[in-house]
């Protein structure tokens, strides 16, 4: 099919078109009312929005709570007015006991003592030599009491007298040392009556140059077990008998302990474990009963009770919490605007950002209210132990977003969904969890409607009954996987229920509030349009009745009207409402319109073409007058007051310039324009084009198919020159699209259809035209003849 193309389309409008318009850009611009301005200024509802918002949300400081006294009977409940965390001092010092107790006495050994040993057994020898090669006469009394005081050992006379006689050989130090050096290798404490510091229970660390381990006490030698082990180690010795004796009395004179106990070492590290424990912290949330009505306070509320105070004394004033959430919600709710007025395509972005400050508002209220209930419920309830955490996933988080997925575009109710997950989310002491599930249950509900194709109402309560609740349940088990925790049956069971439950009430909560919504915000549901676009409605009856040319006029405008809005993806329910009720201000005075006029009399003869243009106009008027009467939707009323837009009354327009003489009466065309406004929408650009090409069609006395080309083609250049379509964003392939689907439409309506066999209908139309001609002018002519008698 060939495209339909504008023959006559210019860039450039032409003055003779537009007179009117020189003359306002001559004239003082409007002024526009102060307040006016103000109210329909974005920026006063960003500030609004924001503060009323930021107040609700930090306005609400925590009151201190009464005091109370050890042992005194609570008067009434004292619950928690804010969630904190609070160390618990018993269990924490009970913990550091513990991890102190549980490190054993440390004890060093000494890595000289093999050498300091060997060195005093050379000594004793030396000592003894040097004393047996003296040229003094000294007795073994002296030697002995010689080797006491300087190294300390104590050898009886008969010992000595042994050694003497084998001369103090070095054979014998030798063996002395073999036998000593692996017996100093063990760990030899004093006495095991000096294990005072828990080394039976915990064990001993010993600490041996940079190694460390944990003995056994019972792996510990004391002196008399170290002489024994010793002696047996000697007997095991093949030597003399004399000198195994001699060994067995003189070694353990050398037998020293190796390891001792180190008490600094020990306080070290025994405050490094007690230091590493980490405080215990325990919970107290809001909402939280501290003491019931009735009960004995107790140390452990009373100290509750001053903590939570003297937190409350410490927190910052709540004027710099709203400040900050001030800033913060104006920043949001810019960006909100700004990105409505990226959406080329969305009309009353103003009413939108209006709708999103009142649903947050209204969100934050039942919010509240909801918690209000989950406390009460959790604290009320004594059968069935129930969390107030676990309610809140009940709570309506959804209920604006399905109202804005089906009254807005769905990038719209994303955005509202995003913002609407940050509240909950802050209101519910920032839980992330709870963020990822309002948001995700969000995009869910709008899927839902999109499902279900919002076709109706009901689809709000199939959406959440189907999709919504299913899925916040499968959110919640998802919470469980990702924190791997599972609660409490009871708990858990809670909360599913809970979650099943709030995608219910959200539904239920949207299905009651969608028709206050669209009336306060000037919105219009499918549903609702579908009720008004019924052909059995009153106002419908009565325009066939009264108006039978203007009711079928608006039918075919409203077909080629709604078959367009296809075309171009423009809402083609608005369209044909519009379409269906544009005219119905003809109503108050149908025989002033052509095609309602059944007789050949024209009620506007008797009229000048001014009165007839004002009779005209006013039917926009009337009927914007009876659509507020019948509380028709605001986008319908905007529809009935822009089909013509601030076109001209052309015929009577011309008749005025043919009647009057152009200079004794100034003629302008500005007096016959319709007082618009132009259209806003495309839907009000395509009744507008609908309506002009409807009655120009019906003009016609042959409907060809090419009649009907040129009868677009001519309409569009006229709006399109006259600018009555500057303001609706149409296109240029939206145009050629409208275009070539009213001439698909109109064909189909005026195509020709074979003639009846044996039929003539037009010859006999012809005959009937000549003989009413020839009656009336024989009526004349009687006229005139009679005239002058009837006067005499």
């Amino acid at each position: 099919m060939k495209t339909l193309q504008f023959r006559q389309f210019r860039l450039f409008k032409s003055d003779e078109i537009l007179p009117w318009r020189k003359k306002l850009e001559n004239g003082k611009p409007e002024k526009v009312p102060f307040l006016k301005r103000i109210l329909q200024h974005p920026l006063l509802y960003i500030i609004f929005f924001a503060a009323v918002i930021a107040f609700l949300t930090s306005y609400f400081p925590a009151r201190p709570l009464p005091a109370i006294k050890v042992g005194e009977i609570a008067t009434r409940d004292i619950i928690s007015p804010i969630t904190i965390t609070i160390e618990d001092r018993q269990a924490t010092d009970e913990r550091r006991e513990r991890a102190e107790a549980n490190i054993p006495p440390v004890y060093s050994y000494n890595l000289k003592i093999i050498d300091a040993v060997r060195e005093k057994i050379k000594q004793f020898f030396e000592m003894a030599r040097a004393w047996e090669s003296s040229s003094v006469s000294s007795s073994l009394k002296d030697l002995q009491n010689n080797l006491s005081e300087n190294l300390g050992i104590d050898l009886d006379e008969t010992t000595l007298n042994q050694l003497a006689r084998q001369k103090f050989s070095s054979e014998l130090e030798d063996l002395l040392v073999e036998i000593l050096t692996p017996l100093l290798f063990k760990e030899i404490v004093l006495s095991r009556s000096l294990f005072n510091h828990g080394e039976t229970e915990k064990g001993l660390l010993v600490i041996k140059g940079k190694e460390e381990k944990l003995l056994k006490a019972a792996e510990v030698l004391d002196l008399k077990e170290a002489r024994a082990f010793l002696n047996a180690e000697i007997n095991s010795l093949e030597i003399p008998s004399r000198q195994r004796n001699i060994l067995k009395t003189l070694a353990p004179a050398f037998i020293v302990p190796t390891i001792n106990y180190d008490a600094q070492e020990t306080e070290i590290r025994r405050l490094k474990a007690r230091n590493q424990v980490e405080p215990v912290f325990y919970t107290i949330k809001k909402g939280k009963v501290l003491i019931r009505k009735g009960d004995e306070a107790t140390p452990s509320v009373i100290e509750q009770i001053s903590i939570i105070n003297q937190q409350i004394s410490n927190q910052a004033h709540w004027l710099v919490q709203f400040f900050g959430l001030l800033f913060l919600y104006s920043v949001i709710f810019f960006f909100i605007w700004n990105f409505l007025e990226w959406l080329a395509a969305v009309e009353k972005k103003l009413n939108l950002l209006q709708m999103i400050g009142f649903s947050l508002l209204l969100s934050f209220v039942i919010y509240k209210a909801s918690l209000f209930v989950a406390e009460a419920m959790s604290t009320s309830l004594s059968i069935i132990n129930v969390n107030k955490d676990s309610l809140t996933y009940g709570f309506p988080f959804q209920f604006a977003t399905f109202i804005f997925a089906l009254l807005t575009r769905r990038e719209i109710a994303v955005i509202y969904c995003v913002i609407n997950s940050l509240l909950a989310g802050y209101l519910l002491g920032g839980d992330y969890f709870t963020g990822i599930y309002v948001l995700l249950g969000g995009i869910a509900a709008i899927y839902g409607l999109r499902y279900y194709l919002a076709s109706s109402r009901n689809s709000i309560l199939k959406a959440g009954l189907m999709v919504l609740a299913p899925f916040q349940v499968i959110l919640v088990l998802l919470t469980y996987l990702i924190r791997q925790s599972f609660p409490e049956f009871s708990n858990m069971s809670a909360e599913l229920l809970s979650a099943a439950a709030g995608g219910l009430l959200s539904a239920a909560l949207a299905f009651v509030l969608l028709p206050p919504f669209e009336s306060l915000f000037g919105f219009v549901t499918d549903t609702k349009l579908h009720e008004l676009t019924n052909s059995d409605l009153p106002i419908f009856r009565q325009l066939a009745l009264e108006a039978p040319g203007t009711y079928h006029h608006s039918l075919i405008v409203s077909t080629l009207a709604e078959k367009a809005a296809e075309k171009i993806n423009a809402n083609s329910l608005v369209v044909k409402a519009g379409g269906l009720y544009h005219d119905i201000g003809k109503m108050k005075r149908p025989e002033y319109f052509s095609e309602n006029q059944t007789s050949r009399e024209d009620v506007h003869r008797e009229l000048t073409p001014s009165l007839s243009t004002l009779v005209i106009i006013n039917h926009v008027k009337d009927g914007i007058d009876l659509a507020r009467k019948l509380k028709l939707p605001q986008p319908l009323i905007d529809l009935i007051a822009q089909h013509h837009g601030t076109s001209i009354v052309r015929y009577f327009f011309h008749k005025a310039k043919q009647k009057y003489d152009p200079e004794l009466h100034k003629i302008e065309a500005e007096d016959f324009r319709y007082a618009g406004p132009t259209p806003r929408s495309k839907e009000a650009g395509l009744l507008l084009l609908a309506d002009s090409v409807e009655a120009a069609a019906r003009s016609l006395n042959n409907p060809t198919r090419q009649n009907l080309k040129q009868v677009i083609t001519e309409i569009f250049n006229n709006h399109i020159q006259d600018g009555q379509l500057d303001d609706c964003g149409f296109t240029l392939k939206d145009l050629r699209v409208i275009a070539n689907s009213f001439l698909i439409t109109l064909d189909a309506i005026y195509h020709p259809r074979p003639k009846y066999p044996g039929f003539d209908f037009e010859k006999q139309a012809e005959k009937k035209e000549e003989g009413k001609k020839k009656n009336g002018r024989n009526n004349k002519q009687t006229e005139e003849e009679s005239g002058p008698a009837k006067q005499t």
